[in-house]
């Protein structure tokens, strides 16, 4: 007989321990971003983006997917997406107002699009039907894509906190060129967020419709009394 899984194994979950050390890395750059070291922050960011690659791949190969590794997974993106994105605005303030558009993007989209899947009976906000909008399932059906586009949206804004470190020079030259070729990946990215934001709300709303026809009395012929 199998031994039971406890909540206690679940914790323990080989992808889940990589989760946690995404978690680690994530509070080392956001402490060495806004104590200003740069280097490290640049470093620890990159790989937790890195490792966010891992996890996944660990969940399906050892058998270890679990509800819990796919929030850990998720919350631990939109918050260092929204730390890194917080700073930019800082550094860059006339872009302030942008930056803080795209975080709530980042956040509305995913939640939005989470919630819409678990209640209509997906398994994870990754699943997508045959009805599903195309641009959704081209992004979520390939893992290469899906980690494409992932990775050059977060490579985008870690070169915008890199660029404004650097001395104008080779590496500066250099980071300023792979920002430009980053550029339209975040553009398509967002884009993606607009279009999952909008499906996500489509979708509620009809399952909201759904259930206010359902719950209204059928119309009929209204019947008529007698006079005596």
């Amino acid at each position: 007989m199998a031994k039971r899984i406890s909540y206690v194994d679940v914790f323990w979950f080989v992808p889940n321990l990589i989760g946690y050390s995404r978690v680690l890395l994530s509070a080392l750059a956001a402490y060495s971003m806004y104590y200003e070291h740069p280097s490290v922050m640049f470093i620890s960011y990159a790989l937790s983006e890195l490792l966010d690659a891992a996890d996944g791949y660990y969940a399906r190969k050892l058998g270890q997917c679990s509800k819990f590794g796919e929030v850990l997974d998720m919350v631990t993106d939109r918050c260092t997406t929204t730390v890194l994105l917080t700073y930019l605005a800082h550094l860059y303030p006339s872009l302030a107002l942008v930056f803080c558009l795209l975080i709530s993007l980042d956040i509305s989209s995913h939640y939005m699009q989470m919630y819409s899947q678990l209640i209509t009976g997906k398994t994870n906000h990754k699943q997508m039907d045959a009805g599903a909008h195309w641009i959704l399932k081209a992004y979520y059906t390939d893992r290469r894509v899906l980690f494409g586009f992932c990775f050059g949206n977060e490579a985008f804004f870690l070169l915008c906190y890199l660029t404004y470190y650097l001395p104008v020079g080779g590496w500066y030259y250099l980071a300023v060129a792979f920002t430009v070729v980053a550029f339209p990946v975040f553009v398509v990215k967002n884009v993606i967020n607009v279009v999952q934001l909008y499906e996500s709300a489509k979708d509620l709303a009809r399952l909201d419709a759904a259930q206010i026809n359902r719950d209204e009395p059928p119309a009929g012929p209204t019947k008529k009394t007698s006079k005596i």
